[in-house]
């Protein structure tokens, strides 16, 4: 009887270690955009992020905000970008800055007068555009609909 008892405290420290029960959690923020498959990870734990939202013409950098912790960035079909880090032993928050790297080739339509694009210097980025939005970071022109 004795030898069961010990058996069965073993195992059920055994499944406690696999699944992690009773290691503090640590949470993962995330920009918008961003799917994990939990929010809260064990310290030495792979976290795994995707970012589906791609878009064509698009830089992305993906960062943390934690100096301590650096993430790997992959690429893939099935999943888009496909971030991982190991998990500290502290909350962590990752995020992405984009960067539309489309431009204007002003002699595509030739037979469209040139002086007809009145340029506009956007007020978020700066960027001189001649055209309705900004090609740096897609703001409408001020004052169209």
């Amino acid at each position: 009887m004795k030898k069961r008892l010990i058996l069965f405290v073993l195992e059920v420290l055994a499944v406690m270690s696999l699944l992690g029960c009773g290691a503090q959690k640590y949470k993962v923020n995330a920009d918008s955009g961003f799917e994990l498959d939990k929010k809260a990870y064990a310290a030495g734990e792979e976290v795994t992020a995707y970012f589906k939202y791609v878009a064509t013409d698009t830089d992305y950098n993906f960062y943390c905000e934690n100096d301590d912790v650096k993430i790997k960035t992959d690429y893939d079909n099935a999943h888009g970008y496909v971030i991982t880090f190991t998990m500290p032993d502290h909350d962590v928050t990752i995020g992405v800055k984009s960067r539309n790297t489309m431009t204007m080739d002003y002699n595509a339509h030739p037979d469209v007068d040139p002086s007809a694009y009145e340029m506009w210097k956007c007020p978020d980025c700066g960027t001189l555009n001649a055209m309705p939005f900004c090609t740096e970071c897609g703001r409408k022109k001020p004052g169209v609909e």
